[in-house]
């Protein structure tokens, strides 16, 4: 065992060379408060240890260390055998979010043939908006496996190249996992509207529900006008949440000739439809949703109250 000079740095490593794995876990949680720059040599013999408990513990407390030191390691754990191990490896993978973590990240995701393996090192690529992740990233949007597609989509969308759009745009429509159309749907908001809306507007029909929200979501952030008639459509679908995010949307286009639909959400029995449709004719703030937004004064819910009287104020400084 390697002996420390500092005295806490010492006691820890033979708390990690005990043969009882409470006492190494313990001796992890004293690792983070340690400070020292050698914590990370046993921070990383922490995550090889024989018991799955203790890499648990060592993958949960690697956001205190710095990510060069310990990403190789992190990067070794995706192919643990515990699927906790892996699962909080993969997550702290993505929260290191330190560009110096760029290289060994790109160089593992070149060598790795394992799924989950890949899908990990593309989620903590994601964050780092390293281009040099564009071309592998690229390459893995047609993988087997939905979960690599899924964060293969995450890293193109947080590049936000225009050159990527058509792969973007050929996932949301193609892709037969609606998790992968969900996200590159999402992942299309840095585009042109005129460019992804028409999309867009089509995706407000697909199968699944949760691509029906992003779509709604998408399309409130890029403010596309010419979705108004689609939207109002959504905002009777068959999933409350699909309405509800319609209604924002239409909210966020400032669309006046929604109010009369707005009017009816407002009255709801759904109360998150009820608030997402007075907050959208606040920020529309035009005179005819004024009486819908009286009427909510008196809502049942208090939520519903507080935002009704946020909307008046709204509608009232648009009067004056």
């Amino acid at each position: 065992m390697k002996t420390y000079d500092d005295p806490d740095l010492q006691d820890i490593a033979e708390k990690l060379a005990s043969s009882d794995p409470g006492i190494r876990r313990v001796a992890v949680l004293d690792l983070v408060d340690s400070g020292e720059p050698e914590a990370a040599e046993l921070l990383i013999q922490a995550l090889n240890d024989p018991d799955p408990s203790v890499r648990q513990e060592a993958a949960k407390v690697v956001d205190e260390f710095d990510a060069v030191d310990i990403a190789d390691a992190l990067i070794a754990a995706l192919g643990d055998s515990d699927e906790v191990v892996r699962n909080s490896a993969a997550h702290a993978l993505a929260d290191l979010k330190d560009p110096a973590a760029a290289n060994p990240l790109l160089e593992a995701l070149e060598n790795s043939h394992d799924n989950f393996v890949v899908a990990g090192i593309l989620r903590a690529l994601k964050p780092l908006r390293n281009t040099a992740a564009q071309a592998p990233a690229l390459k893995r949007l047609t993988d087997p496996d939905p979960l690599v597609r899924r964060e293969a989509v995450g890293v193109i969308g947080w590049l936000k190249q225009p050159e990527n759009l058509p792969a973007l745009m050929e996932r949301t429509q193609q892709d037969e996992d609606s998790e992968v159309r969900r996200a590159a749907t999402g992942a299309l908001v840095y585009a042109e509207p005129a460019q992804v809306g028409p999309i867009l507007v089509r995706l407000l029909g697909d199968e699944h529900w949760q691509v029906r929200i992003e779509a709604a979501v998408s399309i409130g952030k890029l403010d596309y006008q010419d979705a108004l008639s689609e939207l109002l459509k959504s905002t009777r679908d068959s999933f409350w949440q699909v309405r509800e995010k319609a209604v924002d949307a239409l909210g966020k286009l400032g669309a006046i000739g929604a109010i009369p639909v707005l009017g009816e959400c407002s009255r709801d029995p759904m109360s998150n439809l009820r608030k997402a449709a007075i907050g959208a004719l606040g920020s529309i703030g035009h005179d005819d949703g004024r009486p819908f937004v009286t009427a909510a004064m008196d809502d049942p819910d208090p939520d519903v109250r507080k935002l009704a009287r946020w909307a008046m104020s709204k509608l009232d400084a648009a009067a004056a």
